[in-house]
């Protein structure tokens, strides 16, 4: 049952009609039209770590036992208090491909109508817009904070709730020594941005129903934000990626060809690739002793984050600060293993996004070859950028950046020379320019995101599998206890196939099962829509335990 949506009288609506709207608008002498059937509207993980949205019709001579169901079904879900019920919406309607408006009226609007979800929907018009609107919103009502967009638009929308969190408690969110607090609503992202590496990360897709329906079912999970500070002043706080140089380089240069689309990033890729400038830079860190080289896959109830949950202060005593120096291709900070379709492993697979750490990458600047080559692994299946000679990774609770306009490097002949950069870079933060070259970053605060995910489906369905055992015996002990009349299921089969399905008699306390072992006849027979009619008697099953089993 936790993989159903919603369910509806199959006879609410026919032909465009509300027939409930109707039936009361029409004199109370008129005959009431009784529904005799009901669609169930349910979710199936498929390949790729992708959902869908799947029902099945079922129907009965008599609606008492539709309506009995139904009543069953709809007192089961509201049960589910973690789901959203009324959320608040923002769609970005330039970003990535331009297709945030679509998104909403074709996949996304018609699920959380499905659903049952009350959604106030904006569009947003400028840059800052979400976060103004939930500094000074009345969010009291609401459940969750949902957005279409990209990766920038997600930062947009936890960067308003933090720091109205923040004004609420009196913290100085410029100070870098304070401890921001955790945004009061969850957050789903709904991905239509150009990488939307967060999305990807948190669901290994960046499918967007598969984005709705995890918000439909309201699991959440810990995400790490990230602090960005310069002169005792708060720049941005981030969930995915903090990158200088290369990075920085193209956000910048992009700006000039926003009419090319997504496929401006590429272009401008191309040619700081060809450029390949370097960047002088003194990085401190306080560095973790875990390495990522080392560390486990974030995966679900991942143990490492979920340490950190249960110890929320860190111990820095075990941590060092190290301090590196050299001219670099490109400084990366990340929050996440920054997956996406083109980089299936991203800059750190390694990354947990809920250990109140950041993964940092330092790419030395080499030459045009090793750049090509870096790239290269960053769109394997299979390699990483770890064993990378002019690479190095470090794990951190905190660090610093420094850019250097110029660098004492020590020549051959131990006499020190001074070696000038070719300017400055600019810090590409989840897509969005931050121009102050010296910044502190850190853990800030974690916000709960959308997320159902099974990286290592063996395990999961066999952890799963043990749950839904227990689960079923204690509920079928209680249903012995309880139970009010005998259930009976009719079933008729032709070459493997199910063809129709009866249902006599059903007490209440028995519509779940019967729901279940309706789901699992549809999956197993891969059957997305079905109708089920009650229209004959075929041999009987003398009880559910034969069926269920």
């Amino acid at each position: 049952m936790t993989d159903v949506l919603a369910v509806r009288y199959g006879d609410d609506w026919i032909h465009g009609v509300n027939v409930k709207e109707k039936q009361a608008s029409t004199s109370p002498t008129s005959p009431i039209v009784c529904p005799t059937n009901f669609i169930l509207h349910y979710a199936v993980r498929g390949p790729k770590n992708k959902w869908s949205h799947h029902s099945v019709t079922m129907s009965h001579t008599d609606p008492r036992q539709i309506a009995s169901w139904v009543k069953t079904i709809r007192n089961y879900l509201l049960g589910m208090t973690y789901r959203p019920r009324k959320v608040m919406l923002f769609v970005n309607p330039i970003g990535g491909k331009k297709k945030g408006l679509k998104i909403w009226e074709k996949d996304v609007q018609p699920l959380m109508t499905i659903a049952g979800i009350e959604t106030k929907m904006m569009i947003t018009e400028r840059a800052g817009h979400i976060r103004e609107t939930l500094l000074t919103a009345d969010l009291s009502d609401l459940h969750a904070i949902v957005c279409i967009g990209g990766d920038g638009t997600f930062a947009e929308v936890f960067n308003g709730l933090v720091l109205r969190a923040a004004k609420e408690q009196q913290i100085d969110p410029d100070d870098p020594e304070a401890r921001l607090p955790s945004p009061t609503l969850p957050v789903g992202v709904i991905p239509s941005g150009s990488t939307d590496t967060v999305a990807y990360s948190l669901h290994g897709t960046t499918d967007v129903q598969t984005a709705a329906i995890h918000i439909i079912f309201g699991d959440t999970t810990g995400l790490d934000l990230s602090s960005v500070h310069s002169n005792r002043s708060l720049l941005r706080l981030y969930a995915s990626v903090l990158s200088y140089g290369y990075l920085g380089d193209v956000i910048r240069d992009s700006e000039k060809f926003r009419w090319m689309g997504p496929q401006r990033y590429d272009y401008s890729g191309f040619k700081k690739i060809i450029a390949n400038k370097g960047y002088e830079g003194e990085i401190q860190l306080l560095s973790d002793p875990c390495h990522p080289a080392a560390s486990t896959r974030c995966m679900k109830n991942c143990s490492r984050c979920l340490q950190h949950m249960h110890n929320s202060v860190p111990d820095k005593e075990i941590s060092r600060w190290l301090t590196v120096q050299g001219k670099f291709f490109m400084v990366n900070g990340a929050n996440v293993s920054c997956a996406c379709s083109r980089s299936p492993m991203g800059f750190s697979p390694h990354c947990h996004i809920g250990d109140g750490c950041v993964d940092i990458i330092l790419v030395r600047h080499t030459s045009f070859i090793n750049n090509i080559r870096m790239l290269l692994r960053l769109s394997s299946k299979q390699k990483t950028l770890y064993d990378l000679p002019f690479v190095e990774v470090y794990r951190a609770r905190e660090f610093t950046f420094r850019a250097l306009p110029t660098l004492h490097l020590q020549t051959e002949n131990n006499v020190q020379r001074s070696q000038k950069t070719s300017g400055l870079s600019v810090w590409n933060c989840d897509g969005e320019v931050i121009e102050n070259s010296n910044v502190k970053i850190s853990f800030t605060a974690g916000t709960k995101t959308k997320r159902r995910k099974k990286k290592n489906k063996k395990q999961e369905e066999e952890k799963d599998g043990e749950e839904e055992e227990q689960q079923q015996q204690e509920q079928e002990e209680e249903e012995r206890k309880t139970s009010q009349c005998k259930t009976r299921i009719i079933r008729r089969e032709h070459d493997c196939k199910i063809s129709s399905i009866v249902i006599l008699s059903v007490a209440c306390n028995d519509g779940i099962e019967i729901t279940k072992f309706l789901f699992k006849l549809a999956l197993e027979n891969d059957i997305s829509s079905l109708t089920i009619p009650i229209d004959e008697l075929l041999p009987k099953y003398d009880s559910m335990s034969k069926w269920s089993s």
